[in-house]
């Protein structure tokens, strides 16, 4: 492995030092056991499809310095991703985005995501070797109908077992 410590190692350490510090702010709004069930769901879903395009044989893109899996990658996969969804579900909730409002903040989470990928690209946190960004044009708002779709039924579950009352 051809693992160096740089500057998109330290990209990856501050983002994902950011967003898990948002989501430690507001933690406390959903039940443990929602946070729980989103965490790994997340891990899992995208890590899922990382690894579909990143592996062989599409080899699309890889995180970080080198084609192989490295453990800065790891920290997106168990920090960033999870936090930045409970964040998005936060906001989703709270402010009751519902109906027409929630295609308006899908889309500006789509454009606020294709920033920060854009950001990856420049930090050399990604690297393209086949994908291009248009791809992720339709992935961010598919990923976010899973997860809106995902949280009202976890919400709804829980709400009849009478744990989440918000």
């Amino acid at each position: 492995m051809n693992f160096t410590f740089d500057w998109n190692e330290w990209f990856i350490i501050i983002s994902s030092t950011i967003i898990f510090s948002m989501f430690l702010l507001i933690r406390k709004y959903f039940p443990p056991v929602l946070v729980i069930i989103i965490w790994v769901f997340n891990i899992e879903f995208v890590a899922s499809i990382d690894y579909f395009l990143a592996a062989t044989p599409f080899k699309l893109y890889y995180f970080s310095d080198n084609a192989t899996y490295e453990a800065s990658a790891a920290l997106f996969h168990l920090f960033m991703y999870p936090s930045a969804s409970l964040l998005f579900l936060y906001a989703y909730d709270k402010w009751e985005l519902y109906g027409k409002k929630t295609v308006w903040y899908i889309l500006f989470w789509t454009v606020y995501s294709l920033f920060f990928e854009w950001l990856c690209l420049k930090n050399h946190v990604l690297t393209y070797t086949g994908w291009k960004m248009y791809y992720s044009i339709p992935t961010y708002p598919i990923s976010a109908i899973v997860l809106i779709i995902l949280f009202r039924f976890i919400k709804k579950k829980l709400h009849e077992l009478e744990i989440y009352e918000a």
